[in-house]
């Protein structure tokens, strides 16, 4: 599980990007919870988290962050008042946003403001919602409607942080060992 946590969800964890998600398939020889619960134990010190945002039989959708980027993000005052229209409160901390988020992905269509917990550039989150395919000028991390080329930049920035933290996985460290351990052999 580390391994697809590791690769799906590096820019969070690396702290560039204000989360990630990716589905842990409960088929994979592993208990998904137990592994996030010990994920968490490991990597909380260092303010990285694993949040079950919602799970089915077969799988579980896991937010990963560093919570304060993703504060950070949330605090935007274009952003709040974005979740603020859809009926998230003005003013709420980190774990109110998160539990209204994960009632919208279990009572709702699926919620596309999750685009501002991800960090996507607000523009682009209206663009989606407003138009889905429609004047979408770039496809990558997300579906790009304005400034194209600043997307490409930080798509390539995702992409070497990913090449990065898969290779220290090759090499057998763990996410423990390469964010919570001072080791400079790393």
């Amino acid at each position: 599980m580390e391994n697809v946590i590791g690769y799906h969800c590096a820019p969070a964890l690396a702290g560039i990007k204000a989360s990630n998600i990716v589905a842990c398939y409960k088929d994979k020889g592993y208990n998904v919870n137990r592994e996030i619960s010990r994920l968490n134990n490991e990597l909380n010190s260092r303010k990285i988290y694993l949040e079950p945002l919602c799970e089915s039989e077969k799988r579980v959708l896991v937010m990963v962050y560093r919570s304060n980027v993703l504060c950070k993000a949330l605090k935007n005052e274009e952003v709040k008042s974005f979740l603020s229209s859809l009926g998230y409160p003005a003013d709420a901390d980190l774990h109110t946003y998160i539990r209204i988020l994960k009632k919208r992905l279990i009572n709702e269509d699926f919620p596309h403001e999750i685009g501002a917990f991800l960090g996507y550039p607000m523009h682009d989150v209206y663009g989606f919602i407003n138009h889905r395919d429609e004047e979408c000028l770039l496809c990558g991390e997300w579906k790009v409607y304005k400034k194209p080329e600043e997307a490409q930049k930080m798509f390539e920035r995702f992409s070497a942080c990913r090449k990065a933290l898969a290779g220290q996985i090759m090499k057998g460290h763990s996410l423990s060992q390469m964010f919570c351990i001072q080791n400079t052999n790393i």
